[in-house]
């Protein structure tokens, strides 16, 4: 897990990783400078269009971390074939049946944030972290205070998403590192402190 210096000097956006269909809720919704309603799904109160389906998760990776880059929200839900591609629609108004004044949608809430970054991501350093309830100094990453220890290295994206989908799901924010070697899956150790060598 090495980071450089260069890249883009922009955070990223946060990602939803969906592990399940249960996890939102479907609708259609419109946009001011579209007149025809759009697919979208509700998650924590917010709106997300339909952006793209795919069915290979090191593409589903790479497109999530540009567009994160880009600084949009992003949600990723699976489907049988493979993963769609939801972006964040801060002016979108539900579209409701006819003659319907109001749709009511039944809450959804979503699971913790992650964030997929590429190894050139300016803001996250490497770092040694102490955590309370380990007994070894583990590799991390730094965001300003934000302090994300190593879980573990995958080489298979598809393993990566699920892991991530899996580990945000049960409320831990996370970032997945995107880099030449593979993924590392990163989690938020809020109690964690940097030693410094």
């Amino acid at each position: 897990m090495t980071l450089t210096a260069a890249g883009n000097d922009q955070l990223p956006q946060p990602t939803k990783l969906l592990a399940q269909r249960d996890d939102y809720t479907t609708c259609h919704i419109y946009l001011p400078d579209e007149p025809q309603r759009l697919p979208a799904i509700a998650l924590d109160g917010n709106f997300y269009s339909f952006f793209r389906s795919l069915q290979d998760a090191a593409k589903t990776l790479s497109i999530l971390r540009k567009l994160s880059a880009k600084g949009e929200q992003t949600v990723m839900t699976p489907t049988k074939r493979g993963y769609a591609i939801w972006v964040y629609e801060s002016d979108a108004v539900l579209a409701t049946g006819r003659g319907s004044k109001t749709r009511n949608l039944p809450p959804s809430f979503g699971p913790a944030n992650s964030w997929i970054v590429s190894d050139d991501q300016a803001g996250y350093n490497t770092c040694s972290l102490k955590v309370p309830d380990l007994p070894d100094v583990v590799p991390g990453l730094a965001n300003g205070q934000r302090l994300f220890s190593l879980y573990r290295r995958e080489s298979d994206p598809k393993t990566a998403l699920s892991l991530g989908s899996r580990l945000s799901q049960r409320g831990d924010e996370i970032v997945i590192l995107v880099g030449d070697a593979g993924y590392a899956i990163c989690v938020y150790e809020p109690s964690a402190t940097i030693v410094r060598t």
